[in-house]
């Protein structure tokens, strides 16, 4: 019987983390599933899923503590299943991305048109940049999420259509690969 765990590291940033925790998931005899890592600040967080055999997963709920300390991270491993299980509803892949000027509220006022609507938010990225001529902070954002078969796509969009003019946001919906 293969389990499934869900990982979540943080620590300062430097070369190497995700190496090390790679080769401790594997030596202990450990599949990577799925994986998102990025640089926040000046720390460096990961939340992976992976999965092994009874005696694997032991093995590395009983070394945690050493890849704490070899890597410098915090860490929190929680019990799940196999992304296969977790499906609730029919529902299709979709893909919004957001850009404007930056300012509080974007990701509140969006996420919140997409969770009365019962949308998963299967990924996201966001991020400030700075515009190139004029140095203005630039807000863009990315969201995978699969949206229900029951929703009207044209009832989202009337939606969002709204948060565009409220935000004052270029916002695009567009059908995901599956």
């Amino acid at each position: 019987m293969i389990f499934y765990k869900v990982l979540l590291a943080i620590g300062p940033d430097k070369p190497g983390i995700v190496n090390t925790v790679s080769a401790f998931l594997t030596e202990r005899g450990c599949n990577i599933e799925d994986s998102k890592m990025s640089v926040l600040g000046e720390d460096f967080a990961l939340v992976l899923l992976f999965s092994g055999a009874l005696p694997s997963i032991e093995k590395v709920k009983a070394d945690m503590k050493s890849l704490e300390s070899s890597a410098s991270l915090t860490t929190l491993l929680k019990d799940t299943k196999a992304p296969a299980a977790s499906r609730k509803e029919a529902s299709l892949p979709y893909k919004l991305e957001a850009f404007g000027m930056d300012h509080p509220g974007i990701v509140n006022e969006i996420t919140g048109v997409l969770h009365k609507n019962k949308i998963n938010v299967e990924s996201m990225e966001t991020g400030v940049s700075n515009a190139p001529v004029s140095g203005t902070p630039v807000f863009h954002m990315l969201i995978k999420m699969t949206v229900p078969t029951s929703l009207s796509i044209g009832k989202l969009k009337e939606e969002l259509i709204k948060v565009e003019g409220k935000q004052n946001l270029n916002i695009t919906l567009t059908p995901a690969e599956i």
